[in-house]
């Protein structure tokens, strides 16, 4: 029989020492290698443990604070709601001739005299009032100015 030559028919390993001795040296290699020690083990157990507890943790202190947060959003809303009542029935109840009498009887407003008063009148162009002098500016000097302008953005 030639060695390179396959052998075509079924044979038991029990027959085969190279097939044996190579399973049994798989199985040795497994067994040399350290086993975990039951301590290691636990220790790997417990720090998986308090890590998880401390995963689930923050996930409800997480949680807790989002709750006060939306409740604090549904107090912020009532207020304003609120708020905004108050404000519309301050502009409602807003009447100028109870303010004005107010003011006249408990504060003691008193009307401007007419020498107080201050009057301007226009005819051409733009006047305007400094103290007791009175400035008049005219329509066309000012059109010549801006059309200068004008042109000399252009």
């Amino acid at each position: 029989m030639v060695i390179s030559e396959k052998k075509l028919y079924n044979y038991y390993l029990e027959d085969d020492d190279i097939a044996i001795t190579r399973i049994r040296n798989k199985y040795e290699k497994k067994q040399r290698m350290k086993p975990m020690t039951k301590a290691k083990c636990l220790m790997m157990v417990f720090v998986l443990f308090f890590m998880g507890m401390g995963v689930l943790y923050q996930y409800s202190r997480i949680n807790a604070v989002n709750q006060d947060i939306v409740q604090m959003e549904k107090d912020l809303k009532e207020i304003q709601m609120i708020n905004d009542s108050k404000e519309g029935q301050i502009v409602s109840s807003l009447d100028l001739n109870h303010i004005e009498n107010y003011a006249k009887s408990v504060l003691g407003m008193v009307e401007p005299a007419s020498d107080q008063y201050t009057y301007l009148a226009i005819n051409e162009g733009v006047r305007t009032a400094e103290g007791n002098a009175v400035k008049t500016v005219s329509v066309a000097s000012q059109s010549k100015l801006v059309s200068w302008i004008a042109k000399l953005i252009n």
